[in-house]
């Protein structure tokens, strides 16, 4: 016969209950439990927008230039452009595979628009009106030094300003745009570089002060944005909205035709497919928490224990115990406990004592044993015990086993019939909504094209009309030293592609091209090409410059459109003459 472990439960006093109590340790529980839940979770599916850049015009533009670094007693280290060393980035249609580039190369040094150079004191500040009318306006106490101390004396400005596609080329900034991944050209509406030195050494601007330039600028829109060039990212970077011809009366009728073009960004059909885009991965989303909850309302199938059969021989006892005390042991009734090999300390005499209490829980091996801990006052032993049957509680369990065996292995394949079918339910869901997406989509970049098409012949229809121009004053609010431009972005020129042969006036002498610069005379934009393809929209107007061994060739708007016309790939260039040595001169030499 088993032994029998007799159990006599002592009440246990108040303030023992109380002594194990302890409220941070709970809160330190929950905390780390919080924490290895939220790293565990992912999100089922991510809302990815793409930013699509719009090419529409109106009226014109203030811009503010913000202060990137944050100044804390050293400001930022002035960056000598023409040291970095860069592939050049433009349109993903025409990627440049030269490397070594620098990030800001004039293609000839003699054409690079030059700086014009002020002297001001720093503690007086003053205004510099530079030839072209525009206003430098420097506050008293501007200027402080690397270690952020306010400037004395006199200090240098120097200055250039850029303001058509002559001087664009001339200087070598590149004007690519690249947004969200997605690339255009900035199309400028005047762009400035503006540095300051005291002794041939970099001074920057007081972070508490800003320079205002107030730029003379021939179009007349109100469709541009503020960026700065960032030459350590190698990007444009956006900062505002150009709101500076809040105020300015202009006539409508002197608007250039770069400008005279309509507002609205979007077509209504553009914003109502967004919206439809927008709302479809919420309802993914939706579609998964249905899935996820009807997967959890399944009914659990729990494995049947297998019970198990007393070996003789084995040291084995009984809880001598009264089951409505001990309800938690009600699961070993009718069950004897072997005590396995590996308790070296058990003792037989563990059965003549009356324990207060007995604690049964999971073992080293889970469903296999358990750990039986007896205690009496002070005294605590734990043992490692295999609960088993014996004769006829054995044969009836097992024959029970069987039967919840295999009732399990039918709720088993049921429960996997129905997840198999509650998730190609969802896959459905979710590849139709997939492909509305994709429908919806390239149903967008449609109509943008078109829209944007739209606008652009819009714009060229009212340069025809257009006569005169005026000018205009845009604001530089100028908080760090650098290149800052007044721009819209605008898409490569889309209708017709050509692989161009350059050859020098119509002779059998052809050229490589390095680097391609087609400038559009509709609007103020140079389009970079580096591959031996271009591409162009037959009812705008442009002519063609061509780097080749550091020298320039052209091919004016005539003969371009000629060639454009009769989809004639072999263009007549001419060497750029060495009596050009300013942009002004390459201005009137490309026809602008």
């Amino acid at each position: 016969m088993a032994t029998k472990f007799n159990l006599n439960r002592q009440p246990v006093p108040d303030e023992e209950i109380n002594s194990h109590k302890d409220f941070g340790e709970l809160v330190n529980k929950f905390k780390k439990q919080s924490i290895e839940k939220a790293r565990s979770d992912a999100s089922f599916l991510k809302n990815k927008k793409a930013t699509y850049s719009a090419i529409i015009a109106g009226v014109a533009v203030v811009c503010t230039v913000t202060y990137f670094s944050v100044f804390k007693k050293e400001p930022p280290k002035e960056t000598n452009n023409d040291k970095i060393i860069t592939s050049q980035k433009n349109n993903t249609s025409t990627q440049n595979t030269k490397l070594n580039k620098a990030f800001i190369e004039p293609p000839i040094s003699k054409l690079n628009v030059p700086y014009t150079s002020y002297k001001v004191k720093a503690e007086q500040g003053g205004t510099l009106k530079h030839k072209s009318n525009s206003k430098i306006i420097i506050p008293k106490k501007a200027f402080v030094n690397k270690q952020g101390q306010d400037i004395i004396g006199d200090v240098e400005i120097k200055y250039r300003e850029f303001h058509n596609q002559a001087d664009i080329i001339a200087s070598g900034i590149p004007m690519t745009y690249d947004s969200a991944g997605v690339q255009s050209t900035l199309e400028s509406a005047g762009m400035i570089d503006i540095r300051g030195y005291q002794n041939g050494e970099p001074v920057y601007i007081n972070p508490k002060k800003q320079i205002t330039v107030e730029f003379q600028s021939e179009h007349t829109a109100d469709r541009y944005n503020m960026y700065v060039l960032d030459t350590v990212a190698k990007n444009w970077v956006y900062v505002s909205r150009d709101n500076s011809l809040k105020g300015q009366k202009h006539e409508p009728s002197k608007t250039s035709a770069a400008d005279a073009t309509n507002e609205k960004a979007e077509s209504p059909k553009t914003i109502e497919l967004q919206k439809q885009l927008e709302a479809i991965p919420p309802k993914i989303e939706a579609e998964k928490i249905v899935y996820t909850k009807k997967v959890n309302q399944l009914p659990k199938v729990v494995t049947p224990t297998k019970p198990t059969k007393a070996t003789a021989g084995r040291p084995q006892f009984e809880l001598d115990v009264n089951y409505k005390e001990f309800p938690e042991l009600e699961a070993f009734k009718n069950a004897i406990f072997e005590v396995g090999a590996e308790n070296q300390n058990y003792n037989s005499k563990l059965a003549d004592i009356t324990w207060s209490s007995a604690e049964v829980s999971e073992g080293p091996i889970k469903g296999k044993n358990y750990l039986l801990t007896l205690k009496l006052r002070e005294r605590v032993e734990k043992l490692i015990v295999y609960p088993a049957l014996t004769g006829a509680d054995y044969d009836k369990a097992l024959k029970s086993y069987e039967s919840k065996f295999n009732d399990y292995k039918t709720a088993v394949a049921k429960r996997e019939a129905d997840e198999k079918r509650l998730k190609e339910e969802f896959e459905a869901k979710q590849a139709a909504f997939v492909t509305e997406q994709k429908r919806l989509t390239d149903e967008m970049i449609k109509e943008r094209i078109r829209w944007q098409k739209e606008q652009e012949d819009e714009l060229n229809r009212k340069f025809q009309s257009i006569t005169s121009q005026e000018k205009v004053t845009r604001i530089f609010n100028v908080t760090n030293f650098g290149i800052c431009n007044s721009d819209c972005p605008t898409s490569m020129p889309q209708g017709e592609k050509m692989n161009p042969i350059f050859v020098i006036n119509n002779s059998d002498s052809f050229i490589r091209s390095e680097k391609t610069y087609l400038v559009c005379h509709s609007k103020n934009v140079v389009y970079n090409f580096y591959t031996p393809s271009i591409s162009y929209d037959p009812k705008d107007t442009y002519s063609l410059c061509v780097l080749s061994n550091g020298k320039l060739y052209l091919c004016d708007k005539t003969q371009l459109g000629t060639c454009f016309a009769n989809k004639q790939n072999k263009i007549p260039v001419k060497e750029l003459s060495v009596d050009v040595n300013d942009s002004y001169e390459l201005k009137k030499a490309l026809g602008i």
